[in-house]
């Protein structure tokens, strides 16, 4: 068995940094995500319950639910334009031992993307 793969990307957009920052925070409480520290063009949140993933069971409950963490960093690019750099991984670190990779790498791509829509 191997461990949960994080989701890594890069993406480059015109749109200054203020106005990215609103609207991922916007994106994260639309997604029912835990803003855990927002500073510094730097936004970390937490998506799911790992008390409803262990009461419930990983099988049983939805991959949105499936604990999870979020790191995104924003840079200045140029002329109005901003990197983002969104980092994602797994926070309950047993999903492998139980067998559910493929699970929880799909919900971190879904998150992933739910996330990128923002910027578009």
């Amino acid at each position: 068995m191997s461990e949960v793969k994080p989701v890594h990307k890069e993406v480059t957009v015109a749109k200054d940094v203020a106005e990215l920052h609103a609207a991922l925070l916007d994106k994260v409480k639309m997604l029912n995500g835990r803003v855990v520290s927002s500073e510094n063009n730097t936004i970390v949140c937490d998506f799911g319950s790992l008390l409803l993933s262990r009461l419930v069971g990983e099988f049983w409950v939805p991959k949105s639910t499936l604990p999870k963490q979020a790191a995104i960093q924003l840079q200045a690019a140029g002329v109005g334009g901003t990197t983002l750099v969104l980092d994602i991984k797994d926070t309950h670190k047993y999903g492998y031992m139980l067998g559910y990779v493929q699970k929880y790498e799909q919900a971190l791509q879904e998150l992933s993307e739910s996330l990128l829509s923002a910027v578009k």
